[in-house]
Order: C-alpha cells, then sequence, then structure tokens
C-alpha cells in the first residue's frame, strides 16, 4: 500500500515537472522568436491590396522582429492556392497567410471541393479594410449604375463583369439575382487581373478592390459608378454606395486578415501579433495605406475569430438563397 502511495506521488511530481518543461519552452519560444525569416503567403498577385498593404507592413515589422519578411504571392481563385500552401506548413510561426475576407468565408459555398477545412487555421487579426467599387471605362457609355443596369435588361446576356473576390461574386450575384438581370460574371485570380480586364475591354465592369484602381482613377481611365461597401470613401465622396441606390442587403464592407496554420504556441501568436499591430497604429503607415486606397483596421484574435464565424454563415446563407 504505502509502495502504491509513493508511485502516486512520484506520478504526480513527473507531471508538474513535465508541465513545467511545456511551460518554460513555451514561454522560450516566444523570447527566442524570431530567429529566421518569415514568409507571408499572400492569395493575390503583385499590385492588389492583399499584396501591397502586406509589402508596407512587412517594411515596418522587419525592422521591428529584426528578420527579414518575404512576401510570397500565391494568386488562385477565392484565395485557394496560398490557403492550401500553408494549411500543410508547419505551426512554427514562420509562415503565415494574408488574404482577402472571403478565402475563410464565402469561398467554402463558391467552391466546395477546397482542399483544407477552415478549421486547419488560427484567425490571427484584421489588418485592413477594402473599399471596393463597380468600376467602368471613363470612355464607356453608362454614367451611372443603373445606366448599366438598364443596359443589361434591355439586352440579356451581353454585358459581362468581373472581380477576384469571392465575397463580391456573392454580393453581385445576389444583387443580379434581385434585379433579375442576366449579366456573365468572371471571377479572376487577383485584382489587378480584374481590373487589366476591365481596361483591356475584356469585361464591361469591375467589381473589385479599389487599390490598383487608383492610379487608372487619377489618370482618367477609369470612372466609378457605385461604392460596394457600407459607407462612401473620403476619397471619392461623390460615388454613392449600394446603400444609397435602394440595395441596402449588398452594402457590405471587404477586409484583409492573417492567418497561421492551426496550432501556433500561443506566446509567439502574442508576438506576432503585436508587432502588426504596432505598426498599423503608426500615423506614416495609415497614411501610405489611405495612398493606395484601403484603411487601417486592427481587430485582435478572439474578435476577429468571431467576425470571421459571422461572416461566413452571412456568405454561406447567401450562397444558398442563390442555388435556389
Amino acid at each position: 500500500m504505502r509502495t502504491l502511495v509513493l508511485r502516486e506521488k512520484l506520478f504526480g511530481f513527473l507531471l508538474v515537472i513535465i508541465s513545467l518543461n511545456f511551460l518554460f519552452l513555451s514561454v522560450a519560444w516566444g523570447v527566442d522568436y524570431p530567429t529566421k525569416p518569415i514568409n507571408l503567403v499572400v492569395s493575390a498577385s503583385a499590385g492588389g491590396p492583399s499584396d501591397v498593404h502586406a509589402r508596407i507592413l512587412a517594411d515596418v515589422v522587419s525592422k521591428d522582429l529584426g528578420v527579414p519578411i518575404v512576401i510570397v504571392n500565391k494568386p488562385g481563385p477565392g484565395g485557394s492556392l496560398a490557403a492550401s500552401f500553408v494549411a500543410n506548413e508547419k505551426p512554427d510561426g514562420y509562415t503565415f497567410l494574408v488574404t482577402q475576407s472571403g478565402t475563410m468565408t464565402s469561398s467554402f459555398s463558391l467552391f466546395p471541393n477546397l482542399p483544407y477545412k477552415r478549421t486547419d487555421y488560427l484567425p490571427l487579426f484584421m489588418s485592413i479594410t477594402v473599399p471596393c467599387n463597380v468600376a467602368v471605362r471613363a470612355d464607356s457609355r453608362w454614367k451611372s449604375l443603373n445606366d448599366f443596369f438598364d443596359e443589361a435588361e434591355k439586352k440579356p446576356g451581353t454585358l459581362r463583369t468581373g472581380s477576384a473576390s469571392s465575397n463580391i461574386s456573392l454580393i453581385w450575384g445576389g444583387l443580379l439575382d434581385e434585379k433579375k438581370l442576366d449579366i456573365t460574371h468572371m471571377m479572376y485570380k487577383g485584382a489587378a487581373n480584374s481590373l487589366q480586364a476591365v481596361l483591356g475591354g475584356h469585361v464591361d465592369a469591375n467589381c473589385d478592390a479599389l487599390t490598383p484602381m487608383v492610379s487608372h482613377i487619377e489618370a482618367g481611365n477609369l470612372r466609378l459608378l457605385a461604392a460596394i461597401g457600407s459607407k462612401r470613401n473620403k476619397n471619392h465622396p461623390d460615388v454613392p454606395t449600394l446603400k444609397e441606390l435602394g440595395f441596402e442587403r449588398f452594402s457590405k464592407d471587404l477586409w484583409n486578415g492573417f492567418y497561421s496554420p492551426a496550432g501556433l504556441p500561443e506566446p509567439i501568436m502574442e508576438k506576432f501579433v503585436q508587432a502588426f499591430e504596432k505598426a498599423l497604429a503608426h500615423p506614416d503607415v495609415q497614411a501610405k495605406l489611405e495612398k493606395i486606397g484601403v484603411f487601417a483596421n486592427f481587430i485582435r484574435p478572439k474578435d476577429f475569430a468571431a467576425l470571421v464565424d459571422e461572416e461566413y454563415d452571412f456568405y454561406t446563407s447567401m450562397a444558398a438563397k442563390q442555388k435556389k
């Protein structure tokens, strides 16, 4: 009996020692991290908001953390290529996914056979809000969104639109269904690709992020017909929102966020998140982001995860309605 009690005490003591070792190791990971370059895998091609804002932040955070931060572009429909790559990486704090809001929300409805699950990732933080617009070439005959819709109604099946966002594709599809309009919509690998499609005349309107449009608007090559977000862009105050045009249900803000493979140790997560929180609060960084047409909007892990879940439910419901 005495031997049994001693064994139990010894076993309990060993469990305490093991637990403390894991705790100390976890803390050490956080203290030592990072010791080598960090890869930010961006789910879009160069030139779009995901890519440009990641480069702005990487330049600042790399100085803070003391290691290079490398941008790896892996454009693919709905962010699927980049997401698939990151899902198979070790959760060691050296590979992260930077992607648009649709990748972890609406993409699962639009692409039902994705080779990964939402639970393969840990949502870290929202970084920016991304104003999106419906744009046409400046030399086009459409002066307003109503002009565009009027022609689509008179000539069903003749107009084409494009975007790179799975969220926008669902929003736009829902709006077209409500208006009972026959317009062909095409998905592109990135916002820059979608933009080139409208500039080159391959589609008639671009429904996408403002960032790659900015220089073309300033050069007089593009005309904005409507803002897809919930409020007017302060840099383009004359452009009405979908809500103002009578489509309140489809006025939705888009954003970019950072994710890691599931299982990232908390000390590493905190150090990484805090570095970006600090960068996004810096006035110079905010000014650079606004210059490219996006806005710093930092949301920490817990609240960010809740937002992702909420929007997943929203877009899943919208997709189900469009399938009926």
